[in-house]
């Protein structure tokens, strides 16, 4: 043989030897892969213990610990972040792990969880744009202070503004300090919010200096403002602004669910402006916005919308003559999903649809409020079409 025959029949060994060594490589990490799954497969089957409970689980011994939590002044954690098989097909796990219904005193609202990061921080300004609001964590009543609406609010007697699904806060944040931003908070005696003032720290803030603001023709001139938000920490991030913009006191942010704590909500507002007879109580659901939601695109998510005939027969409850239901979208099919709650049942019988004048194109209205919100600023900048309707409760 030759030299150069020599070497070929080396490398070709060289070669086969290594094929050889991954391929038993491999054969030994698939052999190590099928035993433990056989394994865990074995033990699925013959283990009598109850499946691990979700990461916001707690027993009631840890639960009494979050009992006196405040909602909006919490946060979502890790493990809050990323939600389990069940949570994000809540609509069809309405049993526990032992077949019967859930015992809501073993769980931590997701609204009360523990804080993780600083209000402040920028990181911690980034939220999930959607959650299921009938995933069973959501269902769940949100905890309050004993004292509330008294802990958030000075005067309890005042007409209430309600924003429903407010997000961070910058159009109540916005509406209530150009309405009231120049009076003293806090028991400082200071105002950290003046009209004309530039806010360095807000963009969307300074963006809507331009916009003139319309409410004294719809608000009361008192009012206390009120916004609920359903994705944990939002609402807690937007309550630490309050204090920042020195509106505390007539500024409160609330997370939970609305079609699960409204009610709740409302008939402790009525109940405490009622029982105080210091002074004469005008307290009313006066106003309620809901602009821009979640559209819930697909035909089996339409039951997760914000606006349900529960929702509509509430805010009928707690509204007198007069009060007004403000309604927004840059999605038209969405804005009509809403309206279409307002103009059948409940909705037909207790409000009337507002037209200005016969002429008006549909849906073409001019907001009522003039202040816009941080999605109305985006919308119209990019030219695009945003459709409103307004609805007032009548006298039946």
């Amino acid at each position: 043989f030759s030299i150069s025959t020599m070497m070929t029949r080396r490398r070709c060994t060289i070669l086969l030897l290594g094929l050889l060594q991954m391929l038993a490589l491999c054969f030994r990490t698939g052999e190590a892969s099928s035993k433990r799954i056989l394994t865990a497969r074995r033990a699925a089957t013959t283990t009598t213990t109850t499946t691990p409970l979700p990461a916001f689980v707690v027993s009631t011994s840890l639960s009494n610990r979050f009992s006196s939590t405040k909602m909006h002044s919490s946060t979502e954690t890790k493990a809050d972040s990323v939600p389990t098989s069940s949570e994000d097909n809540g609509e069809n796990n309405s049993n526990n792990d032992n077949g019967g219904a859930p015992d809501n005193n073993n769980f931590i609202p997701p609204w009360s969880m523990s804080q993780l990061k600083t209000p402040s921080s920028k990181a911690y300004a980034r939220f999930r744009q959607h959650v299921n609001p009938l995933a069973r964590r959501y269902q769940m009543s949100t905890d309050l202070p004993e004292n509330w609406p008294q802990s958030d609010f000075k005067n309890v007697n005042l007409p209430l503004y309600l924003d429903i699904g407010c997000g961070k806060g910058g159009f109540l944040l916005e509406l209530c300090g150009r309405r009231h931003g120049t009076k003293s908070t806090g028991g400082s005696g200071i105002s950290t919010y003046k009209e004309g003032e530039i806010i360095r720290d807000d963009t969307y803030m300074n963006s809507t200096k331009a916009y003139e603001d319309t409410t004294s023709a719809w608000l009361p001139k008192e009012m206390n403002y009120l916004g609920l938000e359903i994705r944990p920490g939002v609402s807690q991030y937007a309550q630490a602004r309050v204090m920042k913009r020195g509106l505390d006191g007539i500024l409160s942010f609330v997370g939970c669910n609305a079609n699960v704590d409204l009610d709740r909500l409302l008939t402790i507002y009525n109940q405490e402006s009622s029982s105080d007879a210091s002074s004469d109580s005008t307290a009313r659901l006066a106003f309620v916005s809901i602009q821009f939601p979640d559209p819930h695109f697909k035909k089996a998510h339409s039951k997760r919308r914000v606006v349900t005939p529960e929702l509509v027969s509430t805010l009928a409850k707690f509204m007198k003559e007069g009060d007004v239901v403000f309604l927004q979208s840059d999605i038209k099919e969405a804005l009509e999903a809403m309206r279409e709650r307002f103009v059948e049942d409940d909705g037909l019988k207790y409000f009337d649809e507002y037209r200005e004048n016969a002429e008006e194109e549909e849906y073409q209205m001019d907001n009522p409020l003039g202040i816009p919100t941080e999605r109305e600023v985006s919308v119209v900048k990019k030219g695009l079409p945003i459709f409103r309707t307004l609805f007032t409760r009548n006298g039946v």
